[in-house]
């Protein structure tokens, strides 16, 4: 008798050990995926190549049940909360969906909702999938108490003092509430602010955002409140984890009673019964899309009854009775025609793709951005090259790679211009950046005038782009000081420019004189320096004068200033240009200082000290940190060895243990009070809470 083969065992052994191999391989690339998209906010792949990954690890472990795991990313949601916050229980856990990419697969997860429903009549409602930061508010007696991010699905960071700066999130809930309620939603950067903001950061050297939600996640993270304010997030939301009474019947119902409590839920919620026509809404959303003020990356379908949803449940993961269908990114395909430069405020040139006009996204596009030289040559960008181009955040061209299989020969290299296209000047290399070295440069000016006066700097009504333009052109600004020059007479020989718009803008000018120093710091642009760092070093010199004097070392004393930004406003200062527009702005009326900063001081008691605010306080954490400053003390977001006192409520966290481990005196509320002598008007405060 012949010994059977052992061929098939050996070759199931070998499709084995290379699924086990490919399990491990997605596991890492998943893992440090989701650390780059949920922690760190720099996401190296798009959703959809994220998920294809995720899908191929999925597949694998169904074929192969020996390798599951209980801590596979296919388990879980999303990335740990950040050690830089309090983390806190979600109530009830934050899932994420399952995601459907055609029609064939959303079909097939309707018909396993009709199955499950057996008969009984479904209804669904399709929303936009809107590309933002997952959120969680809870709201106890009509108050918002706290907000939290998603986190790992159980815990998140409680970002409730930024989340409190979103405008169309409502602090108090109107008519008839819940005595508690979760409320799930996302924060997103609307796409104009996003393109605004990528702009700043290009003038500014820093990377541009990679898209909206990572715009936003980078907002949320910020540690000052007050960044987060000035980033333009809003909010929008779509449902919700504990409901303590009341519940409503349908997702439709939960949409109307949210409204009437005035929380923004989208304005696009359509509706399906069977295949075809929730097929229907998912396609009209898709035309839509561009529509939207936020980005939308798919449409969610959920089972509008709340009661079969609690019946049909969950699985460890997703709930069975909703799906993600994401939309495929439009890229298209166009020639390279050529690489000019733009030259920014601060003299960078960065390459700008001109493209031979295609409509992608809504709008036809023509320049993409480049970003700088190494981008060109790690891509191996060629002039005359078909090119794939995609907008960044549905707003931003951008040339996502090229095509050299369709190249003929005679696409050539580009190189950056050895003078600056604008004014001839030389170009220097600067690290990966090449500037132009005069500051005259007229590309310049109009920069630095724009962002002189923008909302965030100097806020001078009426002195937008098109506004700058028009007067460095007729020659009437040739630097920032000839702002305070103009006259009516002036502006009068402007196109279009009669009396009541040019008095409303002088008036503008004139109100902008009496400004904080920090718009003034933060408008004089100098590297490095953006609103926040501006409003700090406002808060600790108090005088532009005492600023301009102060030594690197004097500097470095501020908590947050590290050693580049600390060069850099010393290199600034340093540079007679410098010196002499600033000397000139303050002959023209413009104020250098700090006056009604310096007025709240009540006495010094806290002067040199550095407070760090960590846990639940009985009064809000903003009203804290102006108890210290008006009594002459700072306020820092994190525990260094710089650091006087840890002032500690309840759940303190992190903060807490690193101040014991560096022995830094912690101060409970209790003693706090006690330390500051807490007035009658703060304690009513309290007692009316």
């Amino acid at each position: 008798m012949s010994k059977p083969s052992s061929e098939p065992l050996e070759l199931f052994d070998q499709a084995s050990t290379r699924a086990a191999t490919r399990v491990q391989e997605l596991r890492k690339q998943i893992e440090r995926h989701n650390r780059l998209y949920y922690e760190q906010a720099a996401p190296e792949i798009s959703d959809y190549e994220f998920d294809i990954l995720l899908r191929e690890l999925a597949e694998l472990e169904n074929a192969h049940p020996e390798l599951a795991s209980v801590d596979s990313p296919t388990l879980r949601v999303g990335g740990k909360p950040l050690e830089e916050f309090v983390s806190v229980r979600h109530i009830v856990p934050m899932q994420s969906l399952e995601n459907a990419y055609s029609p064939e697969e959303l079909r097939d997860f309707i018909s396993k909702v009709r199955k499950l429903a057996e008969n009984r009549n479904v209804y669904f409602t399709i929303e936009p999938k809107v590309d933002g930061v997952a959120m969680s508010l809870l709201y106890e007696n009509g108050l918002l108490t706290r907000a939290a991010t998603r986190g790992d699905g159980v815990t998140g960071d409680d970002v409730t003092q930024n989340i409190l700066t979103i405008r169309n999130i409502p602090h108090s809930l109107n008519g008839n509430f819940p005595k508690r309620v979760e409320i799930r939603g996302e924060v997103y950067l609307p796409k104009k602010v996003f393109a605004e903001l990528n702009e700043e950061r290009e003038d500014e050297g820093l990377p541009p955002f990679a898209n909206t939600r990572n715009a936003a996640a980078g907002s949320i993270k910020q540690l000052d409140p007050s960044v987060v304010a000035g980033r333009g997030l809003m909010a929008v939301f779509y449902g919700f984890g504990e409901w303590s009474e009341n519940l409503p019947a349908t997702g439709h119902e939960m949409f109307d009673k949210m409204r009437s409590w005035g929380i923004p839920v989208s304005e696009r919620i359509l509706s399906g019964s069977d295949e075809n026509t929730v097929w229907n809404s998912v396609s009209k959303l898709e035309k839509e899309r561009y529509n939207f003020i936020y980005e939308i990356d798919g449409a969610v379908v959920k089972l509008d009854s709340l009661s079969l949803r609690r019946e049909f449940g969950s699985s460890e993961k997703a709930p069975r009775w909703a799906i993600a269908y994401k939309y495929k990114p439009e890229r298209i395909e166009t020639k390279l025609l050529s690489v000019t430069s733009q030259v920014s405020r601060m003299g960078r040139l960065s390459p700008v793709a001109e493209l031979q006009p295609v409509f992608v996204s809504g709008s036809t596009v023509s320049r993409a951005t480049l970003h700088n030289e190494e981008e060109i040559h790690r891509k191996d960008i060629r002039i005359g090259d078909i090119v794939v181009v995609e907008k960044a955040g549905e707003v931003i061209p951008a040339l996502i790679h090229t095509r050299p299989d369709l190249r003929i020969g005679m696409e050539h290299p580009f190189e950056m211009p050895l003078v600056c296209p604008i004014c001839g000047s030389e170009v220097i290399k600067d690290g990966v950046a090449c500037k132009c070295v005069s500051s005259s440069c007229s590309a310049q000016v109009r920069r630095k005038i724009q962002h002189f006066a923008s909302k965030k700097a100097m806020d001078i009504d009426g002195f937008g782009e098109a506004m700058v333009n028009q007067l460095v052109d007729a020659g009437l600004l040739k630097n920032i000081s000839d702002i305070y020059l103009l006259n009516q007479n002036a502006l009068l020989s402007i196109e279009r420019m009669g009396e009541k718009s040019s008095s409303n803008l002088l008036a503008a000018i004139e109100k902008s004189k009496k400004n904080p120093i920090w718009r003034l710091i933060n408008g004089l642009g100098i590297p490095n320096i953006g609103e926040v760092k501006a409003r700090e070093l406002s808060d600790y010199f108090q005088d532009l004068s005492k600023l301009a004097q102060a030594t690197y070392e004097d500097i470095r004393l501020i908590h947050s200033i590290g050693e580049v930004k600390a060069k850099a406003i010393r290199a600034w200062f340093e540079n007679p240009g410098n010196i002499e527009l600033v000397e000139r702005l303050r002959e023209l009326g413009v104020s250098t200082q700090n006056t009604e900063i310096s007025d709240k001081i009540l006495d010094k008691r806290f002067l040199g000290t550095v407070w760090v605010l960590t846990g639940a306080l009985s009064i809000p954490r903003d009203e804290a940190k102006k108890i210290i400053r008006s009594f002459g003390g700072k306020v820092t977001d994190s525990v260094s060895k710089k650091t006087t006192y840890v002032l500690a409520g309840e759940e303190s966290g992190s903060k807490l243990e690193k101040a014991r481990d560096l022995n830094i005196q912690i101060i409970s509320e209790k003693d706090f009070n006690s330390l500051i002598e807490l007035n009658s008007e703060v304690q009513k405060r309290n007692e009316d809470r």
